[in-house]
């Protein structure tokens, strides 16, 4: 068995800051509106980017559009920043009553893990918002109520990454060719 100390003793003081980590890859992903962009090439949102520890999420609702009643797991913490347009996001507490809040571009929303929510557009103009949770170890996120998206629990969700990777076993899971470069 190699002595790692002594496999050290030969780099450099920059080699050895580096020794202890896996291989390390920076990505880009393109979304339809990055500069330059061909909308018709490029996947249409949500997108997601995942690793062991984080999801952020892209999305848009046009006016005529909402994301329907959705209940998050226990876990499942979320903060959304709204980037362009204004929503209406409505949570069902424990005693049937709901808070709504509207947030508007460079405001933050946080959705508490177990809530009952809904996102819904307010005016005319598309709401674009990045969301940010926490990982959780469960196969799905959340599930759309009445949907069929409730009966897939499979975990697989290679079609709606853009990247994901794993950072517990060093390797890319999912990486969408035509968004993703490095």
């Amino acid at each position: 068995m190699s002595d790692p100390e002594s496999d050290n003793a030969t780099l450099t003081p920059e080699e050895r800051a580096f020794a202890h980590l896996p291989e390390q890859t920076m990505y880009k992903i393109q979304t339809a509106r990055a500069k330059g962009a061909d909308a018709d090439d490029v996947a249409h949102p949500p997108q997601t980017i995942r690793t062991n520890e984080f999801r952020c999420l892209y999305f848009e609702l046009h006016p005529d559009e909402q994301l329907d009643w959705h209940t998050h797991t226990p876990g499942l913490d979320e903060v959304n920043l709204c980037l362009a347009g204004r929503a209406k996001y409505t949570m069902e507490r424990e005693d049937g009553c709901h808070q709504t809040l509207v947030i508007e571009p460079m405001e933050f929303v946080y959705v508490p893990g177990g809530a009952r929510n809904k996102i819904e557009v307010v005016g005319d103009q598309t709401h674009r918002s990045l969301s940010v949770a926490r990982a959780v170890s469960v196969a799905r996120l959340e599930a759309l109520e009445g949907s069929d998206a409730e009966d897939d629990v499979s975990g697989d969700s290679e079609s709606t990454d853009s990247l994901f990777v794993d950072r517990k076993r060093d390797e890319v899971v999912a990486k969408n060719d035509d968004l993703v470069s490095e």
